[in-house]
């Protein structure tokens, strides 16, 4: 299957590299991250159309790739406790997505930005990915299954093996350090 030439042009091995770093925070071994990753660019072939009429495309490929995530994290360490019934995940996605995994008609989020607006969020976005990138491996996992990947408290502490204080001071370590790297790389005009 090829991808249409606008798709890879979005695709581009720097996207591919990002991919592939946001799923190496969640994901061991790396090769687990990789299929995670080529799953991801499966789905966006074959979506190409889709992709190519969405205001962020970029956006739209990260999320694709936080669903894969989320998938692999949850078959790998959900117990049998989770897997009796319907859980509330379940429950929501029914809500919010067609069979197809498309957003349900009148559930798709808002556009709301102008291209200037966009082009300035998605300077800072590099500034926080390139912070978080610094952090801690630990740390950078945590904050990330938290704010991106919207893990509950309880299912990180689960996945990760940490107490409820392991969690919390890991995430106060990467909001206090998220907010010193981009105070000094965003607003101080500083480079990583």
């Amino acid at each position: 299957m090829t991808a249409p030439s606008d798709l890879k042009g979005l695709i581009s091995s720097n996207l591919r590299s990002a991919m592939l770093r946001f799923a190496r925070l969640h994901l061991h071994p790396l090769e687990e991250a990789e299929d995670a990753v080529q799953d991801a660019l499966i789905v966006l072939c074959e979506c190409a159309d889709r992709i190519q009429t969405t205001a962020d495309p970029k956006r739209y490929v990260f999320g694709v790739l936080k669903n894969k995530i989320t998938d692999r994290l949850r078959r790998k360490y959900r117990h049998a406790a989770y897997s009796q019934g319907k859980n509330d995940d379940e429950e929501l996605d029914a809500l919010l997505f067609d069979e197809s995994g498309h957003w349900a008609e009148d559930t798709t989020p808002a556009h709301w930005n102008t291209p200037e607006n966009q082009l300035r969020n998605d300077q800072f976005f590099a500034v926080v990915d390139a912070c978080i990138n610094h952090l801690p491996s630990k740390t950078a996992q945590v904050f990330s299954m938290k704010e991106f990947l919207e893990f509950e408290t309880e299912e990180i502490c689960e996945t990760l093996g940490l107490t409820k204080s392991d969690y919390w001071q890991c995430m106060s370590r990467a909001r206090k350090q998220l907010q010193v790297c981009v105070n000094k790389q965003w607003f101080d005009g500083a480079t990583l």
